[in-house]
């Protein structure tokens, strides 16, 4: 997708980030002001803390067997 550029545009009160075009750009009225630098990398997942609380335990227990 060469020539496209990314605009940070405000859709229906909402922050938006899309890749236009000049053309494209140009006929929504958005200028360099509205250019986004170098996008950010995705965030990763924090792992879970070692020393959290264990996950809960599903399995059925020897009290629920007998019934």
């Amino acid at each position: 997708m060469a020539g496209l550029k990314t605009y940070s545009v405000n859709v229906n009160g909402n922050a938006a980030t899309l890749r236009l075009s000049d053309e494209d750009a140009e006929s929504r009225g958005l200028t360099a002001a509205d250019l986004v630098g170098a996008t950010p990398a995705p965030k990763a997942k924090a792992p879970r803390a070692k020393n959290g609380p264990a996950p809960l335990n599903k399995s059925r227990t020897a009290a629920e067997k007998a019934e």
